[in-house]
């Protein structure tokens, strides 16, 4: 049994309706972060598409974060460790839908993106690295196989 995931808030609405725990100081480092790190256009994270939801943390607590950049198929994923500390959490490859699996590896939930060619893309935990697209998957796009040789 999976649960599809809803990016229903844009980042540019990021604002009042947002929770404090969505938008701490350390929250905003980890953006600014990923967006360095992976060479993100302002206007990919200004359009981006965001969720929020618990990927393994305990449910009373704040959430965790999944950021679809606009224009791109990525998402990028802040975390919340089980004392609440935030660290980025990985990425994803794909398109919508989201799901998040039943199955775990390493204590959080796997997650499944469609592919443009079809078919699903799976993305596991690594305490590491986070998430990112599993290593037996064989319809990742082309892109993200750079990506994902260049994060080793």
């Amino acid at each position: 049994m999976s649960t599809v995931l809803a990016f229903d808030r844009r980042f540019s609405d990021f604002g009042p309706a947002v929770q404090p725990e969505e938008r701490t100081q350390e929250i905003l480092g980890i953006v600014e972060d990923f967006m360095h790190r992976w060479g993100y256009s302002v206007s990919n994270l200004i359009g981006a598409e965001l969720t929020v939801g618990h990927l393994g943390g305990k449910l009373e607590g704040a959430p965790d974060l999944i950021f679809r950049m606009a224009a791109l198929d990525y998402f990028e994923i802040v975390i919340r460790g089980r004392n609440g500390a935030v660290s980025y959490g990985g990425w994803l490859t794909g398109t919508l839908p989201v799901s998040v699996s039943s199955e775990r590896v390493n204590g959080r939930p796997v997650l499944l993106t469609s592919c443009r060619e079809g078919g699903q893309i799976r993305h596991e935990f690594d305490p590491l690295s986070g998430y990112r697209p599993a290593a037996d998957t064989v319809n990742l796009p082309l892109h993200a196989m750079r990506r994902l040789s260049e994060s080793l």
